[in-house]
């Protein structure tokens, strides 16, 4: 199947991003990138403001149907504990440069940050309206622990295994879901990893 262009365009504005950084999308970075011209990248994003935007969305929806692949379901098929449970699984999948980069960046622009809080709102366990409700905090202690997951990797020098990760995420899912997170519960009977 044939990638159309802008598509095109925008995972090689990611790939970009990868290796040297938001300030390295240009359009003539981009473009030779791409395989296109400068003039190409302009009829599909008129301003460098549009391409980072549809950038930001490029990333957002992949994070999206990443989830819908994991759940074997789009989020609106789900209850919300089978949400919270996929987003926390998700994160066995540890975030590349590129996402943390553009999660960053976001955070300074409303409008780049759009595209991510959709998905962080079809999915993620949102922060309890009440901090008395134990388990709702409980649930949303395991979001919090799974976006610590999803960064690990990032942040030290010695990644976690794949195992591991998945073990951890497991926990955390049933946890996101409300069904605790003992070590009892775990599946080798509390046995350290």
């Amino acid at each position: 199947m044939r990638q159309n262009n802008r598509t095109a365009i925008l995972d090689a504005a990611v790939r970009l991003v990868q290796r040297s950084g938001i300030t390295a999308i240009t359009y003539e970075a981009v473009a030779a990138e791409a395989g296109f011209t400068r003039g190409g990248l302009l009829y599909h994003f008129p301003s460098r403001e549009d391409l980072l935007r549809a950038t930001h969305a490029h990333m957002a929806a992949r994070w999206d149907t990443t989830m819908a692949r994991l759940a074997g379901a789009p989020a609106d098929a789900l209850t919300p504990a089978q949400r919270h449970a996929t987003y926390a699984r998700a994160s066995v999948h540890g975030a590349t440069r590129a996402e943390l980069l553009l999660l960053l960046e976001a955070g300074s622009d409303p409008d780049h940050a759009a595209a991510w809080q959709a998905v962080m709102q079809r999915w993620a366990m949102p922060p309890p309206d009440d901090a008395d409700d134990e388990d709702a905090m409980d649930r949303f202690i395991a979001r919090l622990a799974s976006d610590g997951l999803w960064l690990f990797d990032c942040l030290l020098d010695k990644p976690l295994s794949r195992s591991m990760r998945e073990r951890i995420a497991e926990r955390l899912a049933r946890a996101s879901a409300g069904d605790g997170m003992s070590v009892a519960d775990d599946d080798d009977g509390g046995q350290a990893p």
